[in-house]
């Protein structure tokens, strides 16, 4: 008896779209609307590019490709449309990872099979519950007495594909049966490693939970066509518990039902790493009374999770692409103190071999703070000390950075995220588009709202 797979099958099929509540659907709203404007801002990323070379030609209803009219099967619509959300790094973070990513897969299977904008938003919503759970879990190895499990090597993937699988059958209606094999096959196959996000980064960073959601299309597909998956993925023998703790036992999730977790969810208001936006911030505030000129050194106090993610390896000092910039601490710090601003032109070559950003990082030190560890993740903050030439100090102390859910960003604030990503591919007709996508709730085909925004 697996009770962790019942207990997440029973939330999937007992959660139809009007159990979910309304300030719920209306974050969600928010989320889809920033998720498709990083998407429609990125689509000629990478993964796009490649995706749309190996396309592979659907011999039914193809899968929706944000932006797009071209054919897709439905695994590789996700994977596309993911690569497209996820590219930009300036989607969505909670808990440990980006939940938005799942977003994609959602999209190509609602729009193939036209169904209404609140079943997509409820299909969102229940992917994101279990996203959560599932990355408490996992998150919980990441720490040990307060101290970073350095070797663990699992990434965010296997939470998205699980997430996905399951706000997949929720959308699609699968009973008991079908749900439960669903989750299960995108669990056991779900171990992606996080190599992905280590050193000098490459392309596949961005595709890698794109990787993931075209594995949770899949698995629902072989389940939806009556294939039976293993009984006891989480909890049994050979099962993610014994895999992470050496022998099998409970997983231990946190209860559905008490309340929707995803109003926690925090959206991006600078395209770089989730932890990395309060250093922008501080940047922000110090630059207002010292100059990069005037600074000797520069400490930067944070979580561990973000020294060991942003602030740990040589390449963090040295990026020569994109994926590795925007997951540099050391590098967005800099960025925003010299230019006052970090958007896509922070990520330019011209930028990445900026000899001023180069001299300035090599100032910057990166410690752990034991106050602000014991507070991470509920509250993301940084510490900064900066000594000038003269000897004397500066400090910063930020906190709650803008799109954190104790400092939300509103529809305004998304509507003006939405304008700086997508007014070079609408034009004119930029607001029009925002407000057709912001009312995806009201309708009754959601195939509707995606044709409107195709750019070809």
């Amino acid at each position: 008896m697996d009770y962790a797979l019942d207990q997440i099958t029973e939330f999937v099929v007992g959660a139809r779209a009007e159990a979910v509540p309304n300030d719920v659907l209306k974050h969600v709203t928010g989320i889809l609307v920033d998720s498709l404007a990083c998407a429609l801002a990125a689509k000629d990323c990478p993964g796009a590019r490649v995706a749309a070379a190996i396309v592979d030609v659907p011999r039914g209803p193809g899968g929706t490709v944000i932006g797009s009219r071209a054919e897709a099967t439905l695994d590789m619509a996700a994977f596309w449309n993911t690569s497209m959300i996820r590219y930009l790094d300036y989607n969505d973070g909670f808990t440990a990872g980006h939940p938005s990513d799942m977003i994609g897969a959602l999209v190509a299977v609602a729009g193939a099979r036209g169904l209404s904008g609140p079943t997509l938003l409820s299909g969102i919503a229940v992917a994101y519950e279990v996203f959560h759970r599932i990355s408490l879990k996992h998150r919980s190895y990441r720490k040990d007495r307060g101290a970073l499990v350095d070797n663990l090597s699992i990434d965010q993937g296997f939470s998205v594909a699980i997430g996905a699988a399951a706000g997949l059958a929720h959308m699609l209606g699968y009973d008991r049966d079908r749900t439960r094999t669903a989750i299960s096959l995108a669990a056991t196959n779900g171990l992606p490693l996080r190599a992905s996000r280590a050193g000098e980064l490459s392309h596949y960073k961005g595709v890698a939970t794109a990787v993931s959601t075209r594995q949770a299309v899949f698995a629902c597909q072989l389940a939806e066509n009556g294939l039976t998956g293993p009984s006891d993925p989480f909890e049994g023998r050979h099962g993610f518990i014994e895999v992470m703790e050496g022998k099998a036992g409970p997983m231990n999730l946190e209860p559905f039902g008490v309340e929707w977790a995803l109003l926690r969810s925090a959206l991006k208001y600078f395209p770089a790493t989730s932890n990395c936006q309060i250093a922008i911030w501080a940047a922000f505030e110090l630059r207002e009374d010292v100059t990069a000129a005037d600074i000797a050194e520069i400490v930067l106090h944070t979580s561990r999770f973000l020294r060991h993610e942003s602030g740990s390896e040589p390449a963090k000092w040295a990026p020569t692409t994109r994926e590795t910039a925007d997951h540099s601490l050391p590098y967005v710090f800099s960025v925003a103190l010299l230019n006052g601003e970090v958007n896509e032109s922070s990520y330019s070559e011209q930028m990445l071999h900026d000899e001023r950003v180069r001299e300035l990082m090599g100032k910057v030190s990166v410690v752990v703070d034991d106050q602000i560890e014991a507070e991470w993740p509920d509250t993301l903050q940084i510490r900064v000390t900066a000594t000038k030439a003269d000897g004397t100090t500066r400090e910063i102390h930020a906190a709650d950075p803008k799109g954190t859910y104790r400092n939300p960003m509103r529809r305004d604030d998304i509507k003006a995220k939405w304008r700086n990503l997508v007014t070079s591919v609408f034009g004119a007709e930029t607001d029009h588009m925002f407000d057709l996508a912001w009312g995806i709730a009201d309708s009754d085909d959601c195939t509707k709202v995606f044709e409107q925004l195709v750019t070809e």
